[in-house]
């Protein structure tokens, strides 16, 4: 988080304490029917009668290390560390291993203690918070004893050097990742095997994650079609009052609060502020439009990382949708796939039914509106994958996996074909929660230094997962 996110994160919490002990049953979700929020997403075609497997427990049970174009893996544990740059000054360049901060988190944080503009620091994608994560990163016209000097809180910065160019987003092959999936009982050997092998034949459909929707309410597909097809004061009040399954009841009555207020932006201000890290990115539409006397385009200008987000995420649901209907079917579909957002004339056919459905002509021109909004240039999927497998091991609690990914690609998705994958809270009663040094275990390596190091932070982490696991468990 941001120095004003850690704060606002901390104000929030004494106040949500305090409406947790007073009113539990605000604080308990609602019961799903099995893949509800995959089919929410458009992934209409899931695998059945899988085991239950719980990811995510731990960050080092979720680990990502970015993969190169050089074919050099950016390792959490520093090895290998060959420079992919070699010679020529301008830019900083150094590999960053972090846990429980986003890439985003991180890059506002280094801007905040160097003073370097956010605009000059590069990297290739954006790695997951809740995760034990590294990546190349850059600060153009950065000063080499400066980055060697930084020190962030959740981070451990590694081969500075400097060189020419710039990182740039999508300027990866892929990702590694190295995984835990804990399980109830044993995990039959043959099973496994015989589902790898079906994984490394026939391949699985690339799927958008649900980390792309937007936690915890997985909205953000809405947010942008509402902005597309209806406008930018459509795109504005679903943010900000629209519903989801997937919301606390105690976060959802606020915001029915604040929709019965629509068109009194302070009123609305004053019933959001009381939680200024959970509704920072609303604050920050309604402030805009407080100031603005009500302009809802400038209001998507202020959070326009997140807009431009939303944005996507709707491309990604009308992907989705596509590939599910390729898949259901049995039919080949175009490969690459061009996105929604793309100027290939096969868009209209692609989605054909889902642009009808939306009344929505010409996505691009519809896009026009919002001219801060940039989503690359005709942006592709690759529809169908062969994840590359490197190890995998039956273990007494689960499953430790490793495999790579191309870019763009999405962890979720491969267990989908493995287990029918649950996280976050309750957490099982059965869950064995004992640590796993996954890497180890696999032979890939091993997390001794990373926990020498960042230890602190991750206890902290686990600290409030079983403070919020207590909290539920005694709302259930």
């Amino acid at each position: 988080m941001s120095v004003q996110d850690q704060n606002a994160w901390e104000r929030e919490q004494v106040v949500v304490q305090a409406a947790r002990e007073a009113t539990p049953e605000k604080f308990v979700g609602s019961e799903k029917e099995p893949n509800a929020l995959f089919k929410s997403i458009g992934i209409m075609n899931t695998p059945e009668r899988l085991p239950v497997g719980y990811f995510k427990y731990r960050p080092e049970d979720f680990i990502v290390e970015e993969e190169r174009p050089d074919d050099t893996v950016i390792t959490v544990d520093g090895k290998p560390a060959a420079p992919e740059f070699e010679g020529g000054e301008g830019t900083v360049y150094f590999d960053m291993t972090k846990v429980g901060i986003s890439t985003i988190d991180a890059e506002n944080r280094i801007s905040e203690i160097t003073g370097y503009p956010n605009k000059d620091i590069g990297y290739a994608g954006i790695k997951d918070a809740v995760a034990l994560t590294s990546q190349r990163m850059s600060v153009r016209g950065g000063i080499l004893n400066e980055i060697l000097m930084l020190s962030l809180p959740g981070a451990i910065i590694r081969n500075v050097h400097e060189s020419k160019g710039v990182m740039q987003v999508g300027g990866l092959k892929g990702n590694r990742f190295t995984m835990m999936i804990r399980t109830e009982n044993p995990v039959d050997q043959a099973w496994v095997d015989e589902r790898i092998e079906y994984i490394k034949t026939k391949g699985i459909m690339n799927y958008f994650g649900v980390q792309r929707f937007g936690t915890p309410r997985f909205l953000a597909h809405h947010v942008g079609r509402s902005m597309l097809v209806d406008g930018a004061a459509a795109g504005v009040r679903a943010y900000i009052t629209r519903e989801s399954d997937f919301e606390l009841p105690y976060f959802a009555e606020k915001r029915a609060v604040a929709s019965e207020q629509w068109g009194d932006w302070k009123a609305m201000r004053d019933t959001l502020s009381e939680l200024p890290y959970a509704f920072r990115h609303e604050l920050d539409m309604l402030d805009s439009m407080i100031k603005s006397d009500g302009n809802f385009v400038t209001a998507l200008e202020a959070v326009q990382q997140q807009a431009g987000l939303w944005v996507r995420a709707y491309a990604s649901f009308a992907a989705n949708e596509a590939m599910s209907q390729a898949e259901r079917e049995g039919v080949d579909i175009t490969d690459p796939m061009p996105q929604m957002l793309n100027a290939d004339p096969a868009v209209q056919r692609i989605y054909k039914n889902r642009l009808e459905e939306d009344g929505l002509r010409n996505p691009l021109a519809a896009l026009k509106k919002y001219p801060f909004i940039r989503v690359g240039r005709n942006p592709t999927i690759q529809p169908k994958i062969i994840p590359e497998i490197h190890s995998y091991k039956v273990v007494p609690d689960g499953l430790a996996i490793t495999f790579t990914l191309p870019k763009g690609a999405y962890a979720t998705t491969m267990l989908m074909y493995l287990f029918d994958s649950v996280t976050g809270y309750p957490v099982p009663e059965w869950l064995n929660t004992a640590y796993v040094d996954t890497k180890d275990v696999l032979g890939t390596g091993s997390l001794v230094e990373v926990k020498e190091m960042l230890g602190g932070d991750i206890d902290r982490i686990m600290q409030r997962k079983d403070d919020k696991a207590e909290e539920a468990d005694g709302d259930s």
